[in-house]
């Protein structure tokens, strides 16, 4: 009976206690200008290809090398329309990444 109890309770607290895989797509680089996002794959999870991808953008759009990734969310907002969106489209927001 107490091996069962323990069985549960360890079940249990791993669900919640476990962080649930990150699913942010709005990247942020170390080495860009401080307003530079770039959100890739629209409510997908957070890949290397991902961060590859949103690297590129960010590369292209700064003019030099962004760096590694500083920051992520999944959403990002820029009074000088700099978050880049896959196609490297600039917006003001984006949302739901």
């Amino acid at each position: 009976m107490k091996n069962l109890l323990f069985a549960i309770i360890a079940i249990i607290s791993t669900t919640v206690f476990v962080p649930s895989k990150v699913e942010a797509k709005c990247y942020r680089f170390s080495d860009a200008p401080s307003d530079v996002f770039v959100c890739v794959g629209k409510n997908g999870s957070d890949s290397f290809d991902d961060r590859k991808a949103a690297k590129k953008i960010c590369d292209e759009k700064a003019g030099k090398n962004c760096g590694n990734v500083g920051s992520h969310s999944s959403s990002c907002h820029s009074n000088s329309n700099l978050c880049y969106d896959e196609t490297g489209k600039a917006h003001r927001s984006l949302k739901d990444y």
